[in-house]
């Protein structure tokens, strides 16, 4: 064993060596560049976004920390969407550069007053992102970024970037806190209901539908069969619905820092289409379109518990 000793030490040695020398990089291998991002602007600071996408261009302008519409209406917005539509625009990344500075990209399929982005800072600084055409792979887009550079954009990013108008426009017609929920009061047709919360403790409610006890999980499947109802369309304005004939009606109630409100939601419907019922929020100027057949589910809620106290009175029967 002693012969082998010079050997292994030699070779522990030397291992010891190589694993320093790559740590350090002394082979000169060089380090992938981390990806450039699509634009450098600070998206905290931006206060204006136009969005052209082929027929339609939309404008949203921020003041102090609230997003509005300025084209093609003042349209209600969905502030979470445009926060997640600001970190997709932070997150992404160029592609390969295509060509540095172009004196012509019509070959490219760019114009951002066709098909691109244009952002404006709170200082008037001003960054642009024309979307072109895909490239013949099929997995990108032509980018050209102010003006300049053509680089290319992966696809699914392009895509995200230019959404549909009614992904940032708010187009949910019920809006209430369960925790500050007193009484729903529903009526279509024949159909009617109504859940309420007789408790004054917001942590300990107690629920009712139709008078009879039911389950905190139960209430919220009926709160929640007409307040997650989406529109996927723009709304439309209320007084265009003047003369509209009544589809339902719900009565909301809540309570919230110890003030009860009292709000009123009407349906209308479409003097044109019968597969459209339009919601109109007391003292909203917005409607918004909803499909007969979800309010159909909110006809007949599901409820597959009974409250304790329910099951009791039922036993002792």
């Amino acid at each position: 064993m002693k012969k082998y000793m010079p050997t292994l030490i030699l070779v522990l040695v030397f291992l010891g060596g190589l694993g320093y020398a790559l740590s350090q990089n002394f082979f000169g291998e060089e380090e992938a560049a981390p990806a450039a991002k699509l634009t450098a602007i600070d998206t905290s600071k931006v206060a204006g976004i136009r969005i052209a996408n082929g027929d339609l261009t939309y404008q949203l302008v921020k003041n102090g920390d609230e997003w509005s519409f300025t084209e093609p209406d003042n349209y209600p917005v969905n502030p979470y969407a445009v926060d997640s539509w600001l970190n997709t625009l932070s997150a992404a990344e160029q592609g390969s550069v295509v060509e540095e500075s172009p004196e012509d990209v019509s070959g490219y399929g760019l114009d951002v007053t066709k098909k691109g982005i244009t952002l404006t800072e709170s200082d008037g600084t001003v960054a642009t992102i024309a979307i072109g055409d895909t490239l013949p792979t099929g997995n990108a887009d032509y980018a050209q970024i102010d003006g300049g550079t053509v680089a290319q954009v992966d696809a699914n990013t392009a895509s995200s970037l230019l959404p549909s108008i009614t992904t940032l426009v708010d187009t949910t017609p019920f809006e209430w806190d369960d925790a500050d929920l007193k009484e729903l009061a529903y009526k279509r047709g024949s159909a009617a209901w109504t859940l309420s919360n007789s408790s004054s403790d917001a942590a300990s409610p107690t629920w009712t539908l139709d008078g009879k006890p039911i389950e905190g999980t139960d209430a919220a499947t009926v709160s929640g069969s007409l307040k997650y109802i989406a529109s996927d369309r723009l709304p439309v304005k209320t007084s265009t619905l003047a003369s509209a004939k009544n589809d339902f009606t719900l009565k909301l109630v809540t309570i919230a820092d110890g003030k009860e409100t009292t709000r009123t939601y009407t349906g209308k419907k479409d003097p044109d289409i019968d597969t459209l019922v339009w919601v109109v929020p007391e003292g909203s100027k917005w409607a918004y379109a909803v499909k007969p057949e979800d309010l159909k589910t909110a006809e007949t809620p599901a409820v597959t518990s009974t409250s304790e106290s329910d099951t009791s009175e039922t036993d002792g029967k």
